[in-house]
């Protein structure tokens, strides 16, 4: 296997997907150009970009949607240079935004908990569980419904480990805000003291 990939890195080198230089995914420079949110804190989430830049869009596409899993750093370092240098992170519990069972197995990973991954090595994936299929918030396109779609789906687990602690969920993209604000519920109720967010981009 290994030396299949070498055979393919030397036919199909790999190509930053800002300014085409070889052998970087997205390198420093173009992600330092990477647009800022207008509104880097909006309701309790903190901002990394804005999702109308055009390689933030294909760089978050490309790991949701083809499985290309190394985009998950560098998506990190864009959090880590834009919010986490601004944040007090210690004594934080680091907590993805979960995806349901069907669409983890269909999908074989949660973009968001990468992410939050290569932001610390103590990440607790064993508290926020989304246990009902709902539809993608994508496709939801009315605002009502988008709140409707997602109230109820998430459930807290293991709550002793949250109760009293501050937490800091992380997600790749905020839309409306229907499914942060419906998991800072869920963990607030289960006796989190307090829950921010903080994501990638915000559409």
């Amino acid at each position: 296997m290994k030396i299949l990939k070498k055979i393919l890195a030397v036919l199909f080198p790999q190509k930053c997907l800002g300014c085409k230089k070889e052998d970087e995914i997205l390198c420093p420079d173009c992600l330092g150009k990477i647009n800022r949110p207008d509104t880097p804190y909006f309701k309790g989430v903190h901002i990394a970009s804005n999702y109308q830049d055009p390689v933030v869009k294909k760089a978050l596409w490309m790991l949701k949607y083809q499985g290309v899993k190394q985009l998950a750093r560098p998506l990190a370092e864009l959090i880590q240079e834009r919010v986490w240098k601004k944040l007090e992170t210690e004594g934080w519990l680091i907590v993805p935004v979960p995806l349901s069972k069907n669409k983890l197995r269909k999908r074989g990973f949660n973009q968001a908990e990468l992410i939050a991954g290569e932001l610390s090595g103590d990440i607790r994936a064993n508290i926020l569980f989304k246990k009902n299929n709902t539809k993608s918030q994508v496709e939801v396109k009315d605002r009502k419904e988008r709140l409707a779609n997602i109230i109820g789906s998430f459930e807290a687990r293991n709550t002793g480990v949250i109760k009293g602690k501050k937490i800091m969920l992380i997600d790749d993209v905020y839309t409306t805000g229907a499914t942060m604000n419906e998991a800072k519920k869920v963990l607030k109720e289960a006796g989190a003291k307090k829950v921010i967010g903080v994501v990638v981009a915000k559409g």
